[in-house]
This record gives structure tokens, sequence and C-alpha cells, in this order.
């Protein structure tokens, strides 16, 4: 395991260690055992006026923005470092709406779970901007973007180390946290899953010399999505 990638789950448990109690796994994946349909395009799913799921006519679109270049000779590192700033001001807005009580929820568990996934996802947010605003090149970094008509829905942060890509952090837009949560119309499902699509797409295709895909993972919903992906318990040697 990389020194940067030991240092961010160091990160975890120390500032999110009443969440890394209730779930958190190292999860590695083979990539030699996926296969064309399992990494094939996910549509979209959305949630209709009636709280319904619908397939959308819209697909996804994914962008790797590379750490390579300073920001002010790297467009897309600019963009979306703009981007992250701001879909932390908006996790800020929400959790002081939540904590106003000027969103409307139908239990306080719902109440709680929206305000832990947005803090937690806040400071994924800040960890990564500040790695997309420092003035230095990384050129083992990467992150992968998966937007939904133009907006960015989950943005996940990489190292290269090895034969080995680290997943490090993923994050998404705060709005949709909270639409998901709450079944509200609009709510797009599914990214997470062509996230990690596009991420083992862009390995077999542009990085042949990676075998092993391996996170840090405290999110029960992502967990599961790995795990359906193929993702398993890290084995030590």
């Amino acid at each position: 395991m990389g020194v940067k990638f030991l240092l961010k789950n160091i990160l975890y448990i120390i500032l999110l260690a009443p969440t890394l109690l209730q779930a958190a796994s190292d999860l590695e994946l083979d990539v030699s055992k996926l296969s064309p349909e399992s990494i094939s395009e996910m549509p979209p799913l959305l949630i209709d006026k009636n709280g319904e799921k619908i397939i959308s006519d819209i697909k996804f679109s994914n962008d790797k923005v590379l750490l390579n270049k300073l920001r002010a000779e790297n467009e897309p590192r600019r963009l979306l470092t703009t981007t992250i700033d701001n879909y932390i001001a908006k996790s800020n807005v929400i959790l002081h709406k939540i904590d106003d009580d000027t969103i409307d929820f139908p239990d306080l568990a719902t109440k709680n779970k929206a305000r832990h996934r947005v803090r937690l996802n806040r400071s994924f947010l800040r960890q990564a901007f500040d790695d997309l605003y420092a003035n230095k090149i990384d050129m083992h970094g990467a992150f992968y973007v998966t937007k939904f008509d133009g907006e960015a829905v989950v943005i996940a942060q990489a190292e290269s180390l090895g034969n080995e890509l680290h997943i490090e952090f993923v994050m998404s837009n705060p709005d949709n946290i909270l639409n998901t949560i709450l079944n509200n119309e609009g709510a797009i499902k599914r990214a997470s899953v062509e996230n990690i699509r596009s991420i083992a797409r862009d390995v077999i295709s542009n990085n042949p010399s990676i075998t092993k895909m391996k996170s840090y993972v405290v999110s029960p919903t992502l967990e599961a999505n790995y795990r359906r992906f193929g993702f398993t318990e890290l084995t030590c040697l």
C-alpha cells in the first residue's frame, strides 16, 4: 500500500471515526476477471414526479482529469477545482437547512441519515479540493468524473501505484445525495455504478499495466455497488 494512500486511510480514522465503526472495508478487484458486459455503460435511472424510477434518454458521460500540470496550465483541473468548491458551498447550505428544519423529512432517522451523508461527502470534497488547488504536479493522480446532462454527479479520486490503482475518495453532488435520500423528482441513480465501470474501462484501454484496483470504502451503498462489480475483501499476504 502506498504511503499517500495509507495516510489518507489514517485521515478517515481521525476525522470519521464514528462512521468507520459502522462500515469500513478494504476492497480489491482483479482487473483480469472483468468481462466486457461487466464494464458496459450503465444507463441512468431518474426519479419522476410520482416517485417512480425511469430510465433516462440521456446517457452518462465521463471525464478523466489528470494532475500532470498545474491549474494555470490545466483547464480541466481548474474547472474541476471550481466544481468541487461549489459543491462544498452547496453542502454547507444543505447542512444549515437541515439544522434549521427548513427541509422536510419523513422522520428523524432520514434527517440524521441525510446530515451524516452530506457531512461525510463534504469531508471528501474538502480533501479533493486541497489536492486539486495545491500548486504541485502529481503524475500518478487522477479524477474520474461521471456527469449527467453536463453536471458532475460522482467524482472519484484515484492514484496509480505500480500495478495497482487506488480509489481514494468517491464524492457526489450534494444536491443529488439529498434528492436520492428523499426520493425527490430529478434524483439521479446509478452514477456511482457507471463511475466505477468507467474507471475500469479506462484501466483496460489505457493502463494495461494495472492489474488490481483497490479502495477503502466507508459508505455501505458504495461498498454494495463495488462488491456487485466484483470487489472482494483485501487479502494480506
